[in-house]
């Protein structure tokens, strides 16, 4: 009896969502999310529902974080946080750091989606990955008085 139900609840649950489907498909969503993200257990899980979403016709941008990894590149070198406000006071020996810790979430990344996700519903499908730094930082200047560097 449960079997039956649990299907007829799956089946409702799907005609539910399969307008979404048709209504999404080709449309651009960005997923911004943090390093936690991808330094958690979770991160396989959000390399599914990304290559899901792609097998759905759904363009992605993907924008990630780095904090924890940039605090532990920090830690490793002996260097120390300085923050002022939410702001990484962010001098040379930081933007190392930065640098590194910003590459190597890139590259777990890549990695967790160019993975062919053996053993889920996704099996076989492939995902393309384009990577780049599409955006122009610029230095943020003094800050009530604090140089951010």
């Amino acid at each position: 009896m449960s079997e039956e139900l649990s299907s007829a609840h799956f089946v409702a649950w799907f005609r539910s969502v399969a307008p979404y489907v048709n209504l999404f498909r080709g449309k651009t969503f960005v997923i911004a999310f943090g390093g936690k993200a991808i330094a958690g257990p979770l991160a396989r899980t959000l390399a599914y529902d990304v290559n899901l979403l792609a097998a759905l016709g759904v363009r992605l941008v993907l924008v990630h974080g780095a904090r924890p990894q940039i605090e532990e590149e920090l830690r490793e070198k002996g260097l120390e946080s300085v923050y002022h406000g939410r702001y990484r006071v962010t001098d040379a020996a930081a933007l190392d750091c930065v640098i590194d810790a910003v590459g190597s979430v890139y590259l777990e990344i890549e990695a967790l989606l160019s993975q062919g996700l053996p053993d889920t519903p996704m099996a076989n499908s492939t995902i393309r990955v384009v990577g780049g730094n599409f955006i122009t930082a610029r230095p943020v200047g003094v800050l009530d008085g604090v140089d951010m560097q």
